[in-house]
């Protein structure tokens, strides 16, 4: 029986994925947890939780992520107003 409203929408993993990529959301919060630093690499855990049609979805990752430190830009920002120099 449908409510007052009209049915309500069965959310499966794909019409997750189109709601994001049709930006179908009214909020999202972007989350990167810095889990460990390795001698190469950083363990990162990403997650994102968005508001589509007053209901909160929340994605996240099953395993945290390796990502080598050499994929990363690294830069010296002195005192914050302006970048000073990259760091090799």
């Amino acid at each position: 029986m449908s409510g007052f409203l009209g049915a309500k929408e069965v959310l499966t993993t794909d019409r997750v994925k189109e709601i994001l990529r049709k930006k179908e959301y009214s909020f999202l919060e972007e989350k990167v947890n810095l889990l460990e630093v390795r001698e190469d690499s950083l363990l990162l855990k990403i997650s994102f939780l968005i508001e589509h049609k007053k209901r909160m979805i929340s994605i996240e990752e099953k395993e945290p992520i390796v990502v080598p430190f050499k994929d990363f830009n690294v830069e010296d920002w002195g005192d914050g107003v302006r970048k000073v120099a990259d760091i090799k």
